[in-house]
């Protein structure tokens, strides 16, 4: 499974230490998003596990929490992937 969240880029640091609290490995992108047509630098952070969706839901508040966000978007995809 794939999981995406999406929240602002601020507090990266903290973010990195908090996520790495939750998951051995993760991808984080820096990006431009737009909320309500307000730019804003994001950050998008990918992992990929097959885990309880409350270990995603954990992460996805505590990262809404440093950010001081209203809300983090957060995806669950269907993926097949593999290491060679």
């Amino acid at each position: 499974m794939l999981y995406r969240i999406f929240t602002e880029d601020k507090n990266k640091k903290q973010l990195e230490k908090t996520i790495s609290k939750h998951f051995e490995g993760f991808t984080l992108y820096k990006t431009t998003g737009f909320w309500r047509l307000q730019k804003e630098k994001s950050l998008v952070i990918e992992i990929i596990d097959d885990i309880p969706i409350d270990r995603i839901n954990n992460l996805a508040k505590d990262i809404k929490r440093i950010n001081k966000q209203g809300a983090v978007l957060v995806q669950k995809l269907q993926n097949n992937n593999w290491f060679v």
